[in-house]
């Protein structure tokens, strides 16, 4: 068996192609505004909001005004006590891979759960007790 010896040419000649006609568009459709989907206005940006930023300047000024709490020191605090987490965290890390030590921290922090129970929380008059030295320290701290 021998093959074909037919060029694409003579076999693109033999092959039937369908017809393909262009669809038919009415002319109202041509016509119609095109505007159906777009709003009639646009509405305007609104302004921000000076009553709030008027409260929120007055917030920071009754915070940080004259005579108050100082920017640079609270920047100061918050700045030093990110090397000191990241130091507690690595100390933390590395005692917790030690063999016994994680199982006696445990044991300690069970045991000390235990003694603020059994010495604040079981009686009333020691809640109390214990509601008065956190309201001594919030006034000695916040002023």
């Amino acid at each position: 068996m021998e093959p074909n010896e037919d060029t694409v040419e003579e076999i693109a000649e033999t092959v039937e192609r369908p017809k393909i006609t262009p669809p038919v568009i009415a002319v109202s459709e041509v016509t119609k505004p095109l505007t159906s989907n777009i709003p009639e206005t646009i509405p305007e940006p609104t302004p921000v909001n000076s009553e709030i930023w008027q409260q929120v300047t007055q917030a920071w000024e009754e915070y940080f005004g004259k005579g108050k709490k100082s920017n640079i020191t609270i920047a100061v605090t918050v700045i030093a006590a990110i090397p000191i987490l990241i130091a507690t965290s690595a100390l933390l890390d590395f005692l917790n891979k030690l063999p016994l030590l994680p199982s006696v921290f445990e044991l300690v922090g069970f045991g000390y759960s235990g003694w603020f129970v059994y010495r604040y929380l079981l009686l009333a008059n020691t809640r109390e007790e214990l509601i008065e030295a956190i309201a001594a320290w919030k006034q000695k701290v916040f002023g």
